[in-house]
């Protein structure tokens, strides 16, 4: 099975959005922006790995600055987010939940009147190619 785009925000995903960010802002600036110290910060853009709750404020951030760029969303944007409101539930429920809130939005979303956006369609068709 090849590995479905709504696991698209990896770390590898958000050390590239914080590298940049650090790039067209400042180290300091970007670990006070993601809520991290900047040793921590340049440790995971050096290539270490998170602790959890370093991850999951590193998931949020991209999230937010997602939120503020004039770009569309992307289907990683999308992604982390679902992560995000499913990361409560237990571990066998999350894709489950995630695959129905994507049902409801792309109900919701084709009611004739415009097209779903492609994040929508692709986050829908990764989640469908993984049930039974």
């Amino acid at each position: 099975m090849t590995s479905p785009p709504r696991d698209a925000a990896s770390l590898d995903t958000l050390r590239d959005a914080a590298r940049l960010f650090v790039d067209s802002t400042s180290l300091r600036q970007a670990a006070r922006d993601i809520g991290m110290s900047p040793t921590g910060l340049r440790g995971f853009l050096d290539g270490a790995d998170p602790y959890v709750k370093t991850a999951r404020k590193l998931a949020e951030w991209y999230v937010r600055e997602a939120g503020r760029q004039q770009t569309g969303l992307t289907v990683q944007t999308a992604a982390a987010a679902l992560d995000l409101l499913t990361k409560h539930l237990p571990v066998g429920r999350r894709d489950a939940a995630a695959a129905e809130l994507v049902e409801v939005l792309h109900r919701y979303g084709t009611g004739g009147e415009t097209t779903p956006p492609g994040w929508l369609t692709e986050l829908r068709r990764s989640y469908a190619a993984d049930s039974p």
